[in-house]
């Protein structure tokens, strides 16, 4: 059945490779009903840690950009 998943012991390209599996096991053909329940509940978890794993990054970056863009000297206007 479904692996339990930590979401801090996955990394986004983990996860997502998870979710890739989830996939193509479901679109197989040879899972029942009832797995693919568990499989499609399983995928949304994994959804949603990948979902987070972004917001985490795009926030680094913006806090990164706006740390840059206070260092870095204004360039002067050219009237």
């Amino acid at each position: 059945m479904a692996d339990i998943i930590d979401p801090k012991d996955l990394k986004l390209e983990e996860a997502m490779k998870k979710l890739e599996s989830i996939s193509e096991r479901m679109t197989s053909e040879s899972e029942d009903l009832e797995s693919l329940l568990v499989l499609y509940e399983e995928g949304m978890k994994v959804l949603k840690i990948c979902r987070e794993k972004l917001a985490e990054a795009e926030m680094k970056v913006r806090i990164l950009n706006e740390k840059l863009a206070k260092e870095m000297p204004q360039e002067e206007e050219n009237g």
